[in-house]
């Protein structure tokens, strides 16, 4: 599974739309979609701050990822 597609499910299961993290994180509605739709990959510390506004472990969000 690719990292965006992790993230886009956690975000989803949560019922949480883009602008939410953005709010959550600090981070642009852009870059979230970016992300998501597999045309950037984070950075950890990025992950790690996406982790806690989706309110899991950060290796939720790391696992069974490529």
């Amino acid at each position: 599974m690719i990292i965006g597609d992790r993230l886009r499910e956690l975000r989803e299961a949560k019922t949480f739309s883009q602008g939410e993290i953005e709010k959550r994180t600090g981070l642009l509605r852009c870059y979230i979609s970016r992300v998501e739709n597999g045309h950037t990959v984070p950075a950890i510390e990025t992950l790690e701050k996406m982790a806690r506004a989706l309110e899991v472990p950060a290796s939720s969000s790391l696992g069974q990822v490529r």
